[in-house]
């Protein structure tokens, strides 16, 4: 096995609404699917760390990551390696109105509050599983 991956995600919540986003028509994994800002670590770098800069990189947006609010692993046999993935419920400290996607990798946000402003939406089934619970 060559080892294990981490994956951040924040879920930002602002005034009583979590953010969202919609991943890219071009991206090569679930396309057109509303996700949450994040990816993988780098090598050395802590998750609490990866995540602000995965959320600056993607929304243009400081956010403060609180606390694991999910959990889930996967092998991926085709690579040899367990990717773990946290989600922190994140405080954003930029005004929302602030936020620049990055159009490589999505096209739109959202601020929601119940799971209607989802329907017949494609969600990425982790972040389906945490809203239910929250929501």
């Amino acid at each position: 096995m060559n080892g294990n991956r981490i994956i951040v995600h924040g879920l930002i919540k602002v005034d009583e609404k979590y953010l969202i986003i919609k991943r890219s028509v071009n991206e090569t994994s679930y396309p057109e699917f509303w996700d949450i800002p994040g990816g993988l670590a780098e090598l050395k770098e802590l998750p609490k760390e990866a995540l602000i800069r995965e959320i600056k990189e993607e929304i243009g947006l400081k956010a403060l990551p609180i606390k694991i609010i999910h959990e889930d692993s996967n092998l991926d046999e085709n690579k040899d390696m367990i990717f773990i993935r946290l989600v922190y419920l994140c405080n954003l400290e930029d005004d929302i109105k602030n936020i620049k996607l990055d159009l490589n990798e999505h096209s739109e946000y959202k601020l929601i509050d119940s799971l209607m402003s989802l329907e017949n939406e494609n969600v990425l089934p982790y972040l389906l599983d945490i809203l239910k619970e929250l929501l």
